[in-house]
Formats: C-alpha cells, structure tokens, sequence
C-alpha cells in the first residue's frame, strides 16, 4: 500500500486573504471548496489554477491507484509576509497533514517559482516524487503581441517598418 499526498502551496495566503480560508485544507471536497471560494473572490488570482491543477492530478492518481493504494490533496498556505514567517507556517501545516494522513510520498503542484521555492522544506520531511508547474494559457491579444515582437526581431523586413 502506497499513500501519496498531492500538495500545492499558497505561501503568501491569498487562500486566507481572499477568501477567509485558514491552512491546511486536506482532503478532495475542501480543496474543491477552497478552489471555488478563492476564484469567486478573485478570478484572476494563479493559485486557483494550481489547487485545480492538484486535483486534477489527485484524480488522475485515485483513477490510476491499485488495490489499497491511497491518495490525499491539500493546500498549504503560508503569510503575506512571504519569507521566513510562511514558510514555517507552511512547515507547521504540513506536520499537521503528515500526522493526519501518514503519506508515503508527495507531489507537488505549483503555480510558479515563488511557491516552487518551497521544495527543499517539503523534500525534508517527505519524498517528493514529482513537480508539476500550471502554466496558464494567455489570451489572444497576448499571444498576438508575442507574435509581432518575435517577427519584428526575426525578420529584417519587419524591423524596416
């Protein structure tokens, strides 16, 4: 039997800020809750997409599990004080996680580089087996920007105009 916690952190506590909820939130309906409650609240905000992009992969794993293989999601949030002070707040919730679900192993979802460097904290006290960064698409007034400016450096005749 494996027990394999799908993780994402929040480590400046938008979860907390925007939408009143405190860390951790462990288990499917509480992280789906969390999701929703912080995407209301702000729609724009990333680690929306990342506490979804951990239950999707929480699902694709229980979907995948065999025999008495078990497998838990929850969100860590840290401070909007991002530093020393979130990062013992996300150490201290994922003792508690820990106690209560007695992982295995865990992945990691992030949204970026800021929660991304809180790895090393999580590798310390449990085997992270993989990372998964949620990317989000742009819009197509973006990727048409990104399109002219990469044919205006590409191309001489771009760059006469």
């Amino acid at each position: 039997m494996t027990r394999t916690l799908v993780i994402t952190v929040d480590r400046d506590d938008d979860l907390g800020k925007k939408a009143g909820i405190r860390g951790p939130v462990l288990g499917r309906k509480e992280v789906l809750t969390a999701a929703l409650r912080l995407g209301i609240a702000d729609p724009e905000e990333s680690d929306t997409n990342a506490i979804l992009g951990a239950l999707h992969l929480h699902d694709q794993l229980k979907e995948q599990a065999e025999g008495t293989d078990e497998v838990e999601v929850a969100v860590l949030t840290g401070d909007e004080r991002v530093g020393v002070r979130s990062d013992r707040a996300i150490s201290q919730q994922l003792e508690e996680v820990i106690e209560k679900f007695q992982p295995d192993r865990g992945m990691l979802v992030t949204d970026g580089a800021e929660d991304e460097s809180i790895l090393p904290l999580l590798q310390s006290r449990l085997h992270i087996d993989h990372v998964q960064k949620i990317i989000v698409r742009q819009s197509k007034g973006i990727e048409g920007t990104y399109y002219y400016l990469t044919k205006a450096i590409e191309d001489e005749k771009w760059r006469a105009r």
